[in-house]
């Protein structure tokens, strides 16, 4: 495994590649400092789902349609703290990260529709706290 800087300038670690059923699966690909993140295509800062997202795209554009449970353990737990703003979301990443231990990969249909889940659980908490907000219901600290 070697660290390389991608155009950004972040630091990302370079992609091992396993053989599943005949076919090679994207094991690691983490990018170490999200904050910087790369905007998405509208000129928006990626969603949580957004970045498990890229996983299935990064194994397409090397030939395959596995992502290893390594590689998708490593954005799981890049997306952590943002899932953290939901508890919903925060519990179905971990309940995530937990599945990642027993399993060898993934297809790209499942990642996609984690990262569907994950981004309307974090929206739905922040239309909750938005509505809250508008209605007064949080209590002031005064």
């Amino acid at each position: 495994m070697r660290r390389i800087k991608n155009e950004q300038g972040n630091t990302e670690e370079s992609v091992s590649e396993e053989v599943v059923s005949g076919e090679q699966a994207v094991t690691e690909q983490a990018v170490t400092e999200l904050p910087d993140a790369p905007e998405s295509a509208e000129g928006r800062t990626p969603t949580p789902g957004d970045l498990l997202r890229s996983l299935p795209v990064e194994a397409e554009t090397r030939g395959t349609r596995y992502v290893s449970a390594q590689a998708m353990q490593a954005r799981l737990f890049s997306v952590y703290d943002a899932a953290a703003a939901a508890e919903e979301a925060l519990a179905m990443v971990q309940h995530q990260l937990t599945l990642t231990l027993n399993r060898s990969y993934y297809e790209a249909e499942e990642i996609k529709n984690l990262a569907a889940e994950l981004d309307s659980l974090l929206a739905l908490d922040s239309l909750e706290l938005a509505e809250a907000l508008d209605e007064g219901d949080l209590v002031s600290e005064e």
